[in-house]
């Protein structure tokens, strides 16, 4: 995953992230719209696809909820306990989720993806 994120386009794949405890709230109470389903499902799927490189499926897991944790409630590494990986390995986990989430949602070009 080498592609470099346009600035527009990283910001609007992080505010979907951002968005998304709100639209699972909206699915829970059925007035989510078509949209809400699609974004709350490639956010998920993006998430769950991330980290790959950490072999011990708890400890994936629990990078993936301070990944996602970090972007929707705008949280540094600094203030992240108990981080598995250094500070720059974190924000390159936080990268590939922003972007696979940018891919799913068709905002770059499929070749880059």
């Amino acid at each position: 995953m080498g592609y470099k994120l346009e600035a527009d386009v990283k910001t609007i794949a992080k505010s979907i992230i951002q968005g998304n405890e709100k639209r699972k709230k909206r699915i829970n109470t059925n007035t989510a719209s078509a949209f809400d389903i699609k974004a709350a499902a490639i956010v998920e799927h993006a998430l769950r696809y991330s980290c790959k490189n950490i072999q011990a499926k708890a400890a994936r897991q629990q990078m993936q909820d301070k990944i996602y944790r970090s972007i929707v409630y705008n949280t540094p590494y600094e203030y992240i306990a108990d981080a598995v990986c250094g500070r720059r390995q974190f924000y390159d986990y936080r990268t590939e989720f922003i972007t696979l989430v940018a891919a799913e949602m068709e905002m770059i070009p499929e070749e880059s993806a």
